[in-house]
């Protein structure tokens, strides 16, 4: 989850640390449509990397100047995406995928429109909650939110001193005999 101007990492790599520098890397949004001016009626990519390079001719021109993998991440298998200063028509499910390797990663940013900025000195990024699994969705919370982290965390203390309060009122004291209906 993220808000508008946030720069969130979208993270995909392989468990391996393989070199991936000669590989094709492609970074699509699953709700984008083909491209009404190719005739093959292709999707245009969020980020296309072949060759050693960026080929922005073929991705969504609005997000060129705003997206980009880690050089030295490539050699060490890791072909995270960033994407600086999200807006609401950023959100939505992404999908990592190289070919060479057969490996594709899905992830899903939200990006709140009333969401408040926590004041942070680093640029703002994300981590999983849930256990990465290729091809499964995965989400993604901002670390600019202490106030989300916090809730999380005394959410089940609450929980478990409701359930402690409730096996303890229902205990006899020894010696007793319960109730007769």
């Amino acid at each position: 989850m993220a808000v508008p101007g946030d720069d969130v990492i979208l993270p995909c790599y392989l468990d391996s640390q393989v070199d991936l520098q000669d590989q094709i890397v492609e970074w699509t949004k699953l709700e984008v449509k083909p491209d009404p001016a190719d005739p093959q009626g292709r999707v245009p990519f969020v980020y296309f990397y072949r060759n050693r390079k960026t080929m922005t001719t073929v991705m969504i021109e609005s997000l060129i100047p705003r997206v980009s993998l880690n050089q030295d991440g490539l050699k060490r298998g890791d072909v995270t995406l960033k994407i600086r200063n999200v807006s609401l028509q950023d959100e939505g499910k992404y999908s990592c995928f190289i070919p060479g390797k057969n490996f594709r990663e899905t992830v899903q940013l939200v990006v709140e429109p009333n969401g408040v900025r926590a004041p942070t000195m680093e640029t703002s990024q994300v981590d999983i909650i849930s256990t990465p699994d290729p091809g499964e969705d995965q989400i993604w919370i901002s670390r600019s939110r202490p106030g989300l982290w916090i809730l999380l965390g005394l959410f089940p203390s609450v929980i478990l001193s409701g359930v402690c309060v409730c096996v303890c009122q229902r205990k006899q004291p020894e010696g007793q005999k319960p109730p007769l209906v």
